[in-house]
Parts: structure tokens; sequence; C-alpha cells
């Protein structure tokens, strides 16, 4: 069991679609979701971490996550500095994405 984060993940040829490309952090408005690179995260129980960080100058008022699917759970979902965390445990067989967001102020 190991855990993938944004800064160690890789491609899998068999994964599924990625979520929608990130919003540039400079460009981002208040209320607008500014997304974090995605990981991948392997199956049966394998973890995943990631963030999204908000523009200079602004904080996060709030924040998720989205997934590739519907087997990766949640653990973990808080504000730190300038960002939002996300860390979630596939509990399936298959690898899936796991990417953060933040709604930043």
């Amino acid at each position: 069991m190991g855990i993938a984060t944004a800064a160690s993940a890789s491609s899998d040829s068999g994964a599924p679609k990625p979520p929608p490309k990130p919003v540039k952090a400079a460009a981002a408005q208040a209320g607008t979701p500014v997304y974090g690179a995605s990981v991948t995260v392997q199956g049966n129980r394998d973890h995943g971490i990631v963030y999204a960080e908000c523009p200079a100058g602004t904080a996060p008022t709030g924040g998720g996550g989205v997934t590739s699917g519907y087997d990766i759970f949640f653990t973990d979902s808080y504000a730190s500095g300038n960002a939002w965390y996300i860390r979630g445990t596939n509990t399936g067989s298959r690898s899936q994405s796991l990417t953060a967001f933040a709604l930043c102020q």
C-alpha cells in the first residue's frame, strides 16, 4: 500500500478519463473553482493526497475534490495556508484519479 501525491503522479494508460482541465490560478475569480493537479490512486486501499493552490493574496474559503469513479472516499478535506487539501482512499480494484479544487477569495 502506498501514498500517491500530485508531485509523484504518473500516467496510467488504463486510467479512467481525467477531470476537467485546471483553471489557471491567476485568472480565477472569486467563486470560481481553482483545480490542482490530478493524481492516479491505485486500487486496493491505496491513498492519494492532492491540493489546489489559491492565487497570491487570496485564501481558500472552501474547497473539495473530484474523482474519476465512485470507489475513492475522501478521508480528509481542509485548508492550510493558501491551499485546499484532499486525501482519498481508493477502495476499488482499479486505478482512479483524484483532484482537489479551492474556492478562493
